[in-house]
């Protein structure tokens, strides 16, 4: 039997609640930040040994918990996805362009 990963609750009330929402929403902003020092590495052609590969799955991987994240309108999902998207397609592109 399958079980669906998202299930609809009430909104929180208790403040424990509130507190943890805001902070899962604040690292969802600080998470994808932690690899701007390696976009700022790719960007000044420190490219060697990155692997373009990994970057893409990381991408793609983005994308899917995105529109997840969007389908079912989670919120701290939807902006740390989309930051991630941001980031990971930079660094992509920045492989690429410092590899041709």
């Amino acid at each position: 039997m399958l079980t669906t990963l998202h299930t609809t609750k009430k909104k929180s009330s208790s403040r424990s609640d509130k507190l943890f929402d805001r902070l899962v929403l604040f690292i969802s902003i600080l998470y994808p930040l932690s690899a701007t020092p390696q976009l700022i590495a790719v960007f000044q052609g420190k490219a060697d040994g990155v692997s373009v590969i990994s970057w893409i799955a990381f991408l793609v991987c983005a994308g899917l918990f995105l529109a997840y994240g969007l389908r079912h309108k989670v919120w701290p999902m939807i902006l740390s996805n989309t930051l991630w998207v941001v980031v990971d397609s930079l660094v992509v592109i920045g492989i690429m362009s410092y590899r041709i």
